[in-house]
């Protein structure tokens, strides 16, 4: 007999009929099964198609897919080492990952000059905002952020029950550190720090910071946000954990999203004293995949995967930097993945122009209204972008 089967393939926004020829006395599970192993085929075949996109990259003419410099990934995705570990790992994903977590704590430790006891390993670092956001900023209690900031933390402080107070960046588009200090009282529980700041890419004094902690966390829980740490100047001597290994209120955020490019595997940890890793423990919402475990644990460990994705990076950010100077547009010094500069209008106007060139670029953040967040794409892909910014502005 003839089965039609109907496939749709990724990315496609039409299915495709394949015609399946069975014998006569095949069963439904005959059919049901010769047509999954179809299905897998088509979409083993549509999963390398990206693969090859990413390795030449050609700019859509016309329309088709938008080059995505909005949401501060890493486009050159997992290392080697960590894909490797994955397609390793793939015939145990019938099991849960009991030995993988501690492995990468102990890991995590390690490096940092910690016990396994101050560290958590979770589903991306958005879970560690929410965890603390949850544990000491809600219930009526103060959460002091800047604005703008990322606001998964203070979003959901504000959904159980806290209060948000928010101090606007000082000048230099810095967290204004004497602003938040001003604001704590004694309702304050808790202080967030996203450093480099997300969404303006900038960086407070390491010096500074530390003073402010040494204040603030004798009064509240600091939370310091290191997600793009990885991407600064000088990530050692810009970190927090000495606070940690200090004993004081202090926690720190970290992920794989960015460096490690596992924005879509969902791993994330955190750093702070053995009491309020228990404490987060008790009220943690998910555990992390096998397969960003086991990723995570490989890519750690391949420092010249890292030293090669800051290089790429911190290259494209040059570029962007060059031609944002012969366009004579304001921008923030960068110490990430992401440069924030000044359109001069609505930000919306320049976005929309952006998009009728095929890129995508970030959304505002109030009170930066004419100022475009804009991530880093591959070295072959910018210039499409920086083409197209010339000719915007060169035309307006």
């Amino acid at each position: 007999m003839l089965v039609e089967v109907h496939l749709r393939s990724p990315n496609k926004k039409v299915d495709h009929m394949k015609t399946l020829s069975m014998p006569s006395h095949a069963s439904r599970r005959d059919v049901f099964r010769t047509a999954g192993t179809a299905f897998v085929g088509a979409a083993l075949a549509g999963l390398q198609a990206p693969n090859a996109r990413a390795q030449s990259y050609t700019p859509p003419a016309g329309g088709g897919e938008l080059l995505r410099l909005s949401a501060n990934e890493n486009p050159y995705g997992p290392s080697e080492s960590a894909k490797q570990a994955m397609m390793a790992a793939m015939s145990e994903g019938w099991k849960y990952a009991t030995a993988e977590m501690p492995a990468l704590a102990k890991l995590i430790a390690e490096r940092e000059g910690l016990s396994p006891d101050n560290v958590i390993i979770t589903e991306g670092s958005a879970e560690v905002l929410r965890i603390v956001s949850l544990l000491y900023g809600s219930q009526g209690s103060e959460m002091i952020a800047a604005r703008p900031t990322f606001e998964q933390g203070p979003d959901y402080a504000e959904k159980v029950g806290g209060q948000l107070v928010w101090v606007d960046l000082d000048k230099d588009m810095k967290h204004d550190l004497a602003g938040m200090e001003g604001r704590i009282t004694n309702k304050t529980g808790l202080i967030y720090i996203c450093n480099p700041n997300n969404p303006t890419a900038t960086m407070v004094q390491t010096k500074d910071l530390r003073s402010f902690i040494g204040v603030a966390a004798s009064r509240a829980m600091v939370l310091v946000d290191e997600a793009y740490i990885d991407l600064v100047d000088d990530p050692a001597g810009s970190a927090m954990v000495d606070q940690v290994r200090a004993g004081k209120n202090v926690i720190i955020a970290r992920t794989f999203s960015k460096i490690h490019g596992m924005a879509g595997l969902r791993l994330g940890f955190a750093l702070a004293r053995p009491d309020i890793i228990k404490r987060m423990n008790e009220v943690r919402m998910s555990s992390p995949n096998k397969m960003g475990l086991v990723a995570g644990v490989a890519s750690y460990q391949d420092k010249e995967f890292m030293a090669s994705s800051r290089k790429l990076v911190r290259e494209c950010l040059t570029m962007t930097c060059k031609t944002l100077d012969e366009l004579g547009l304001r921008y923030t010094k960068s110490q990430a993945n992401f440069v924030m500069f000044d359109t001069g209008k609505p930000l919306r106007e320049f976005s929309i122009a952006m998009r009728q060139k095929g890129v995508a670029v970030g959304r505002p953040f109030a009170p930066y209204d004419t100022w475009c967040r804009v991530s880093m794409g591959r070295v072959e892909q910018m210039p499409q972008f920086l083409d197209a910014m010339r000719a915007h502005f060169k035309k307006a």
